[in-house]
């Protein structure tokens, strides 16, 4: 009777130990179908001894508390088998008898030191095979897992319809022997793969824009098998392009625009007198632009709607009311002093340059009507009038010529100045010893130095003004003398 107790006890006790699904191959998780998916599993079961895998060069183990399924194929094919979630230090194996029969054999395994091993093995229909998760890390002889099975019984091939609601576009995946997919929808900043797809199987995707798009559809099979399909589609505006168009009045340099655009509803102006022509000068549909002179001007306008948008470049001239100026001028002459008498037609302004302390075109000399200048040196000299009214501007020139200087200006017995360019100092020599009076003279004709000395020697210090040209003014109590100099 004790005999027959213990019996008992050892039955159940190995049976409480072994009953657990995967614990041995006759606890195995059973397979029925594929796809197959299986989350939250750990490994629970018998350490297996070390088995050779064909073909792989080196022996394999099962180690640890292993966890077996076993799986009769229906269909004929290959199976991509993947673990995930797994800790390091696992291996996958499948073979065609429980791994402690002794004519087991090892079809294919993974040991994957980093975990989640994966695996691709052409199974039969009918065969039952095993298929093992073992950890092979002494320090933790357990790992919880996930395992995802399916079958490739073909290469992936991508097609897919669409249909289209405004800006909506529905994708219809018509892929087959295919498990997941990647779309690009020809419309990313960055190209495939550089951009994120989509990997819904049918997506819908919102345009920006009607028009003509590469789609790109990537499908893949278990197995990790690729096609790539890319195609254009059309994206078509349900309404009516837009056409641009337009009229124009004005009133002086005042234009008015009057929009003729059909079917738009957003419009951007360019006038033609924009320094940098990036953004729109005005986007109402009529607007009102004041030139800053009459002329010839490039306006183009935009008209824009949700089916895109048309351009239209249009010359327009924008007369003055009036004549434009005609420049002309006399002059009476005194020795270096001369008296300029404009004889310009409609002008209301003036611009002089008279070629000694003015620049042409930029710093004018007078912009009185009828100036008077007296130059200080002798020599050749071009006059220049410009001449300007609302309507625009005219230019003429005219050459005087200065042979002799006032009749005050009597040179100095034994007057010496130098150096001439100078930088720092300008040294006056003369025979006389009687007072003098020194002036200095900028470009522009204003006094910016005045002393008087007795010295028959003097030095000024001119270091301190700006390089240019300048005139040396020396009076006696009888004679003036004029001289010019550089500073540089």
């Amino acid at each position: 009777m004790k005999k027959l107790f213990t019996f008992f006890y050892l039955t159940f006790l190995a049976s409480g130990i072994f009953a657990q699904t995967g614990a041995t191959c006759s606890e195995a998780d059973v397979i029925t179908s594929v796809p197959y998916a299986a989350t939250g599993l750990v490994t629970v079961g018998t350490t297996y001894a070390s088995l050779p895998c064909s073909g792989s060069g080196m022996t394999n183990y099962m180690s640890g508390k292993d966890y077996v399924f076993s799986f009769t194929p229906t269909i004929t094919g290959d199976y991509h088998i993947a673990l995930s979630n797994t800790s390091p230090a696992v291996a996958l194996f499948v073979t065609d008898l429980c791994p402690d029969d002794a004519n087991v054999q090892c079809i294919a395994n993974n040991n994957s030191y980093l975990g989640n091993p994966s695996l691709n093995v052409n199974l039969s229909a009918g065969n039952t095979y095993y298929i093992i998760i073992s950890s092979i890390n002494l320090a933790t002889p357990q790992t919880a897992f996930d395992i995802n099975i399916d079958v490739c019984t073909g290469n992936p091939s991508s097609s897919f319809t669409f249909s289209q609601n405004a800006h909506d576009v529905t994708f219809t995946n018509t892929s087959t022997d295919a498990t997941h997919y990647v779309w690009y929808f020809g419309d990313e900043q960055l190209p495939p793969p550089l951009s994120q797809g989509d990997t819904t199987t049918n997506p819908t995707h919102q345009y920006a824009q009607y028009g003509n798009y590469v789609v790109t559809l990537i499908s893949y099979n278990a197995c990790g098998l690729t096609d790539t399909l890319r195609d254009t589609i059309s994206v078509i505006c349900p309404g009516t392009m837009p056409h641009a168009a337009f009229t124009y009045t004005n009133n002086g340099l005042e234009v008015s625009f009057t929009n003729q655009s059909v079917d738009a509803n957003t419009y951007g102006w360019f006038f033609g007198d924009e320094l940098f022509p990036l953004m729109p000068t005005d986007t109402t549909p009529n607007p009102t632009h004041i030139y800053g002179s009459y002329g010839t001007y490039d306006v183009t306008l935009i008209a824009t709607n949700d089916c895109g948008n048309d351009t239209l470049h249009l010359t327009i001239t924008i007369d003055c009311p009036g004549n434009m100026p005609v420049a002309s001028f006399t002059y009476t002459q005194t020795d270096a002093t001369f008296n300029f008498t404009s004889t310009s037609t409609d002008a209301t302004n003036w611009k002089w340059f008279f070629g000694d302390t003015d620049f042409f075109p930029y710093i004018s000399g007078d912009t009185t009507e009828n100036p008077t200048h007296t130059y200080m040196a002798t020599g050749t000299y071009t006059v220049y009038l410009i001449v300007s009214n609302e309507c625009g501007s005219d230019t003429i020139s005219q050459t005087v010529m200065i042979t002799t200087l006032s009749s005050n200006n009597i040179e100095i017995k034994g007057l010496e100045i130098y150096p001439n360019p100078t930088h720092d100092f300008i040294n006056i020599n003369s025979d006389i010893s009687e007072t003098i009076l020194i002036e200095i003279f900028d470009a522009s004709g204003k006094c910016i130095l005045m002393q008087e000395t007795s010295t028959i020697n003097t030095k000024i210090n001119v270091a301190d003004f700006e390089n240019g040209f300048y005139w040396l003014k020396i009076r006696t109590k009888e004679n003036v003398n004029t001289i010019p100099f550089i500073k540089r």
